[in-house]
């Protein structure tokens, strides 16, 4: 607890966290168990954004930085401010997070992540030179132009986005490691093996964060599940209806909390990415990754329903063009959930597969040429 009770001393002066803990009647600088900690209200992304609202344009969170980024929120792009000490953190947290997936010191590594704007390639360019790899600063959009410099210059790693990864791959790009990010990746049924199996890779890893926390959690080179980077974050995975901590096994919404953070620090944040969770040894690891949003969740035959996670299903089949429709009713007494996509696969795989994923097994899936309204649909009120 001593890392979050010097996180929390950061925070309680500023004056969004001195208002919420006031209005919550808590105490953060009494804080000495997991109990007390997890009587310290949620902080939400509209919060953050009214915060922006009333004192803008940097909100009452802001105390200097030294690297001023964005990143959405709401309906806007909201700054990232991250001072000296905040980018250094970074810099080794992310630091000890490749060099566990994978990536050497002395190796040579392709970074696709965008450098202007949302500033993500630059923060793992530090952790890369940090850990003492060569780091060829390449940015997104030119997938020819990566595969010829993985060529030439005989690259062994790649950073980026799983879909980019497999346009490099197609270009003839090659390497034994990748690291991916910023979109679904293991949470969809076979991604990991096609990004493997177009780069020739040995080792393909999954690594989850924000750009307001950078890192959240990520895989080892084991490949068997994203673990929480406690030394930089703590992470919680709640009921997103009654905010309450899930059993191991079981999933909800991922909430983080900054260990190292003076720019914007974020103290129980709910990110509405939804996952499960498991324990293993004492740690918290998300075992197949971010599964969906939990933004339109629904209650079908008594089970929590996630319709976002489906995108995560049918992005595993390739006939399937990702549109897709939720319908739900209730004829008589009981719910009838149908899933419609378009395109084509086989009925009986994709229905198992929605099951494994929704908990819940859709009475029947559609497949149709051409969807002309994708979304949910709740006929039942």
């Amino acid at each position: 607890m001593a890392a979050v009770g010097e996180q929390l001393e950061r925070v309680v002066d500023r004056d969004f966290y001195a208002e919420k803990f006031a209005d919550a009647g808590v105490d953060p600088t009494a804080v000495d168990s997991w109990a007390d900690f997890r009587s310290l209200p949620f902080t939400t992304a509209g919060e953050i954004e009214a915060d922006f609202e009333a004192a803008p344009p940097s909100g009452s969170l802001y105390d200097g930085a030294a690297m001023v980024t964005f990143s959405p929120m709401g309906e806007q792009l909201r700054p990232v401010f991250d001072t000296a000490d905040d980018l250094d953190a970074q810099a080794a947290a992310n630091a000890d997070v490749l060099e566990r997936a994978g990536v050497e010191p002395g190796d040579r590594v392709v970074n696709t992540f965008g450098y202007e704007l949302f500033g993500t390639g630059y923060v793992l360019h530090r952790a890369l030179e940090r850990l003492g790899a060569e780091v060829f600063p390449l940015g997104p959009g030119d997938s020819e132009q990566a595969a010829a410099t993985i060529e030439a210059y005989d690259v062994d790693a790649v950073v980026g986005n799983p879909s980019f990864a497999l346009k490099i791959g197609a270009e003839g790009g090659s390497v034994d490691t990748f690291v991916g990010a910023g979109e679904p990746f293991t949470s969809i049924p076979g991604r990991r093996e096609a990004v493997k199996d177009a780069l020739g890779a040995s080792t393909a890893v999954d690594y989850f964060g924000t750009r307001h926390i950078m890192p959240v959690a990520a895989e080892t080179a084991a490949e068997d599940g994203l673990r929480v980077v406690d030394d930089y974050a703590v992470v919680e995975v709640v009921d997103p209806d009654t905010g309450e901590a899930v059993a191991d096994g079981e999933r909800g919404e991922i909430v983080v909390t900054h260990l190292r953070k003076e720019g914007v620090p974020l103290v129980r944040y709910r990110t509405g990415d939804l996952a499960e969770l498991a324990v293993r040894d004492g740690t918290v690891v998300l075992p197949d990754g971010v599964i969906g949003r939990t933004d339109e969740r629904l209650k079908v035959k008594g089970v929590k329903v996630y319709p976002e996670s489906v995108e995560t299903v049918i992005a595993g089949f390739e006939g399937l063009t990702g549109e897709y429709r939720v319908e739900v009713s209730q004829p008589e007494t009981t719910d009838r959930l149908v899933v419609i996509c378009e395109g084509e696969a086989d009925a009986d795989e994709l229905r198992a597969a929605l099951a494994d994923r929704l908990i819940v097994t859709p009475d029947a899936v559609e497949l149709v040429a051409d969807l002309d309204e994708p979304g949910v649909v709740d006929e039942r009120y």
